[in-house]
């Protein structure tokens, strides 16, 4: 079988186990250009050493880099565990970057966001359960177990996790649903002003919209970074919140305990200079 065969036996068994399309697309179009460099050659160790040092010289970004790699060492993992190769794919080391720490935003700040209508609500769960966008687009009215206090989410790979939400968010939600008269379980949460589902980008400026108000330039990515940061800030255990992002390793949560120790650290010096 040719590498572009392999490549679409891989990329169709992502989609079988739930990877979302623009994930799939990303795969697709990283794989194509290792296979234009490979013309035709064998995969080996040092095909794959040259393909690394040909992303080198064309000065791709850090983050461009190492996904690149990073979607070229899942294809060759796929094709050891089938049998098909029998290669060292730890040769293709990332590039050591510095890690970004995401934007802080006040409670203050989300709480003057969260309104009454849809589009504070929207804000407001986003940030009481730490929803990724494409877990809030594809909310159902099902997923929302009122009585017992949780919402039902399906996350990357559709593994499936259930996360407390709050007693005012749950009664807020029931209010909304009523209200907008939405029934049945395959019915969508959240419609926009079209009755239909929102798309990612629509759901991306709506949130935007609120905060620009407030004078914020917010990426809504960020209302999950928050959950997790005031979680942690008001004492919540580290291994619970890992569960509740949806987190396979600790040490992606890990990256919010440094943003806690920096906000930490700029509310002291702060009051050391007021002193």
């Amino acid at each position: 079988m040719d590498l572009n065969s392999l490549i679409d036996r891989f990329l169709l068994a992502l989609k079988i186990r739930g990877f979302s399309d623009n994930t799939i697309s990303g795969y697709a179009n990283d794989l194509k250009d290792f296979a234009i460099f490979l013309d035709g050659r064998a995969i080996s160790e040092k095909t794959l050493i040259e393909y690394r040092d040909s992303l080198t010289k064309k000065h791709y970004s850090d983050s461009t880099f190492n996904r690149r790699l990073s979607s070229l060492r899942s294809f060759l993992k796929y094709l050891v565990k089938e049998g098909v190769i029998d290669v060292d794919w730890t040769v293709l080391k990332n590039r050591r970057t510095k890690r970004k720490l995401p934007d802080y935003v006040s409670e203050d700040i989300i709480e003057k966001a969260i309104g009454n209508g849809r589009d504070g609500l929207i804000v407001r769960l986003m940030y009481a359960s730490g929803l990724r966008i494409s877990e809030l687009l594809n909310l159902k009215v099902s997923d929302i177990l009122f009585s017992e206090g949780f919402i039902r989410v399906k996350g990357k790979g559709s593994k499936e996790r259930v996360v407390p939400v709050d007693d005012k968010t749950l009664r807020l939600l029931k209010e909304y649903l009523r209200r907008e008269g939405q029934r049945g379980s395959r019915d969508f949460v959240f419609l926009s002003n079209r009755r239909k589902p929102f798309t990612r980008q629509g759901m991306w400026k709506l949130i935007k919209r609120q905060f620009r108000k407030l004078g914020v330039d917010l990426k809504p990515h960020t209302l999950r970074h928050m959950f997790a940061t005031h979680m942690l800030e008001n004492g919540a255990n580290i291994r619970a919140v890992q569960e509740m992002l949806g987190h396979e390793s600790i040490t992606t949560t890990q990256i919010y305990t440094e943003i806690t120790d920096n906000s930490l650290k700029e509310a002291f010096e702060k009051f050391d200079t007021i002193k």
